[in-house]
C-alpha cells in the first residue's frame, strides 16, 4: 500500500529527518571534543550518556516493561548500542579524527547488517544491494588508507571503528527481528546500561567526574543524555511515520557527511580530497542499500527478506 501524505506532512517529515541526521552527525564531534579538549575520558562520557538517558527513560520502561523481549535479545541490544559500544567508539575517537569514524562505523554497520542478515536468512541480494555493498567496502578501505598514509590514525583506532560497526549491526538486526520499536529499544538499552555500568563506574572512580568543569559536563549531559538519546529518536521516528520507512531511513546516509562538516567547523579537522572521496563513495553505497529493494531467496531456502537497517542510534 502506498503511503499518501500531504505536501505539509512531507516537508515536516523531511525537516524531522534532517534534524535527526544533524544531531546524530554531531555525535562523534561532541564525543571527540570531550575526549580531547576536556578532562573527561571515555569512561566518564559513557557514564554521563547512560546515566542521564537511563533516568529520562526509566519511567517509560517501568510502565511498558520488556514487552515479551527475551533476556538474550536484551543483552545483545545492550552490547550492540549500549555502554560497550560507546566505550569502543570513544576509544577510537580519542585517537583518530572524526572523518575516519564518519566513514568506517556507519558504513561497516550497514555492510555487516546486510552480510549477516543474508547469511542467517539465506537471501540473495539484488544488483543494487551488491553494488552498494561494494561501494561501502571501497569507501571504508579508502578512508583507512588515507588515515594510515597520513599518519592521522593508528590501526587500533580503525579496528575500534570497525568493531563499533559490528556492534551497531548486532543491535540493528536484533532490534529489527525482535519487533521492538525505536523508543522501546532505546529505553531498554539506556536503562540497562545505566543499571549495569553505573555501579561499576562508581566503584572504580567514585565521584571523580565532578572534578571536571561543570560546563564540560553540561555539554555532554545535554547532548549525549538528552539530544542524541531522546530528541533525535523522536525526530527520526516522526520522519518515518510521515514519509514511510523506506524514505525515512535514507536520512541515515546524511550522518557521515554531517559529521565531517561539523568536525571541520567545530574541531578544525578539515578532511582532504581522499577522505572526501571515501565519504562520497560510502554515502553512495549507503543510499543504494537503504533505498527500497526486494532481496530474492536462494533456491530451496526458507528465510525472511534481508532487513534494511533502521536509522542510526549512535
Amino acid at each position: 500500500m502506498t503511503l499518501s501524505v500531504s505536501p505539509e506532512q512531507r516537508w515536516a517529515g523531511i525537516l524531522c529527518g534532517l534534524a535527526a541526521a544533524l544531531i546524530w552527525g554531531a555525535f562523534p564531534v561532541v564525543t571527540r571534543l570531550g575526549l580531547t579538549r576536556t578532562p573527561l575520558d571515555a569512561y566518564d562520557i559513557t557514564c554521563i550518556r547512560y546515566s542521564v538517558s537511563g533516568l529520562i527513560l526509566l519511567p517509560y520502561l517501568v510502565r511498558h516493561g520488556r514487552r515479551g523481549l527475551s533476556w538474550t535479545s536484551i543483552g545483545l541490544m545492550v552490547i550492540g548500542i549500549g555502554a560497550p559500544y560507546m566505550l569502543v567508539v570513544a576509544q577510537g575517537l580519542a585517537l583518530a579524527p572524526v572523518e575516519l569514524f564518519a566513514v568506517v562505523t556507519p558504513g561497516s554497520m550497514i555492510l555487516l547488517s546486510i552480510l549477516i542478515s543474508a547469511r542467517l536468512f539465506s537471501t540473495r541480494l539484488g544488483a543494487r544491494a551488491n553494488a552498494g555493498t561494494a561501494l561501502i567496502i571501497g569507501g571504508v578501505l579508502l578512508a583507512g588508507w588515507h588515515s594510515f598514509a597520513g599518519a592521522q590514525a593508528s590501526p587500533y583506532a580503525y579496528l575500534m571503528f570497525l568493531l563499533g560497526g559490528l556492534l551497531w549491526a548486532i543491535y540493528t538486526l536484533v532490534s529489527k527481528w525482535s519487533g521492538s520499536d525505536a523508543l522501546h529499544a532505546t529505553a531498554i538499552v539506556s536503562v540497562c546500561s545505566m543499571v549495569l555500568y553505573l555501579p561499576v563506574y562508581l566503584a572504580g572512580r567514585g565521584l571523580r567526574i565532578l572534578q571536571a568543569p561543570l560546563w564540560d559536563i553540561g555539554i555532554q549531559v545535554v547532548y549525549q543524555g538528552l539530544l542524541v538519546s531522546t530528541v533525535a529518536l523522536f525526530f527520526y521516528s516522526r520522519s518515518v511515520q510521515l514519509l514511510g520507512a523506506s524514505l525515512g531511513s535514507t536520512f541515515a546516509a546524511l550522518v557521515p557527511g554531517t559529521a565531517m562538516v561539523l568536525a571541520a567547523l567545530l574541531l578544525g579537522e578539515r578532511a582532504n580530497s581522499t577522505a572526501i572521496a571515501g565519504l562520497l563513495v560510502v554515502t553512495a553505497g549507503m543510499l543504494l542499500t537503504l533505498l527500497p529493494q526486494r532481496p530474492r531467496p536462494l533456491p530451496g531456502a526458507i528465510g525472511q527478506p534481508t532487513p534494511r537497517p533502521p536509522g542510526p542510534t549512535p
